[in-house]
């Protein structure tokens, strides 16, 4: 794994700066279940590669996650911060509902950086947002120089909605990468011998074609059964459930919940090495350090779910990013990442292959340029970007 003190590529620069951050968390504080646990991350383990990228990618005087709107009046905000920052998730969804988080901010006297901003949309789909939630969009527009979107899906949704200013940044999670570990995407050889796995079987109804991502995500999980590969979960509800049984010695309730995930996956539920996977084999992290530093024992992670590919990238460790809809697509084509879209059902051997000939020379060239457009929309925040020199492997540049 890439050394922590080696310095990250970037770094946000708001010198003098308070900066207030409200939005995907950065850490998780101690926690007595799972349950707890998942619901400090935002109900989703990945949420912490945003908030992480973004609070300690950014150097000013003070910084400091927002205490609860309770603990300080919105009027008396601007007495204790000069910015506020949002690491944002999936914002742009017609199941989101930010009504108080737009009536409290509305209040405050503080500039927006918005860095992250997704739609959970899908092609055609017209926007049936809640007030409250197109009023924090608006809000962050006008207190802002430009929205930091994920791709050009998003940017397209917000153009539609009459939000114009703009900019086709990524996900901030990408400010953790080092100089070594981009060396390490370069010279990697991806193998089957240490596998990290992801998978989205809760989330399919979001798909692009369902029935095709069931089946590739079914057929992968039933391939890497007897492998010496690991099911890393972000918010699976069967999973989470059956680790929190075993934790507590339930072994009726660990029963049940095998069952579910087998029934999931079209599996039996009764099979030797399906229940030694499930007892084995699946992981769970609340920290964004623990969670890299495993990635960097794998030789190659596979699946449907961004940011648990994004833990991959960080250790240096190469990954095949399975695209099933508009969120993880939009940041695959902006990045250039090795990716496959589950258009069709795909044999799990042909997704091993893929996984084995993966290049990440593009993702190398296209992150110079993406550095450019990160200065640019930091400059229109009032912002600046201070970044190391990055040597780009001649075998890999593009």
């Amino acid at each position: 794994m890439t050394h922590p003190d080696m310095p990250a590529l970037f770094r946000i620069s708001a010198p003098g700066k308070r900066v207030c951050f409200w939005g995907a968390p950065a850490h998780v504080p101690p926690f007595r279940s799972l349950a707890e646990g998942l619901e400090a991350t935002g109900a989703n383990t990945g949420n912490l590669f945003i908030g992480h990228g973004l609070f300690h990618g950014t150097d000013c005087a003070h910084k400091a996650f927002h205490p609860g709107f309770g603990a300080i009046p919105a009027e008396r905000l601007h007495e204790h911060f000069d910015m506020l920052f949002v690491p944002a998730s999936n914002f742009v969804g017609n199941g989101v509902d930010l009504t108080a988080h737009a009536e409290y901010f509305a209040r405050t006297k503080l500039p927006i950086f918005c860095f992250g901003l997704g739609s959970q949309l899908r092609p055609g789909e017209a926007p049936a947002l809640k007030p409250g939630t197109e009023a924090f969009l608006r809000l962050m527009a006008e207190r802002g120089g430009s929205i930091g979107v994920r791709g050009a899906f998003t940017a397209e949704v917000l153009w539609d909605m009459g939000i114009r200013n703009t900019s086709i940044v990524g996900c901030p999670s990408l400010l953790g990468l080092r100089t070594t570990t981009l060396e390490r995407l370069a010279a990697a050889t991806p193998s089957r011998g240490r596998m990290a796995v992801n998978f989205s079987n809760n989330v399919r109804r979001h798909a692009l074609h369902p029935e095709a991502m069931r089946a590739c995500e079914n057929a992968l999980l039933q391939r890497l059964l007897g492998e010496n590969a690991y099911y890393v979960l972000q918010n699976e509800q069967p999973e989470m459930e059956f680790l929190a049984a075993m934790a507590e010695g339930r072994a009726d309730r660990a029963s049940a919940a095998a069952r579910s995930i087998a029934e999931l996956f079209d599996v039996s539920a009764t099979r030797e090495d399906f229940r030694s996977f499930v007892e084995r084999r699946i992981r769970v992290f609340f920290s964004v350090e623990d969670w890299v530093g495993c990635m960097a024992t794998m030789d190659v992670s596979i699946g449907s779910r961004f940011h648990g590919n994004v833990a991959a990238l960080l250790a240096g460790t190469p990954a095949l990013f399975l695209v099933h809809d508009m969120r993880t697509r939009e940041l695959c084509e902006l990045l250039r990442v090795p990716h496959v879209m589950l258009d069709r059902p795909l044999p799990a051997e042909e997704i091993l292959e893929r996984a084995a000939e993966v290049d990440y020379g593009p993702f190398l060239a296209q992150f110079r340029r993406l550095g450019i457009e990160w200065r640019l929309f930091l400059e229109r925040n009032g912002l600046g970007l201070g970044f190391h020199q990055m040597e780009v492997p001649q075998q890999v540049a593009a």
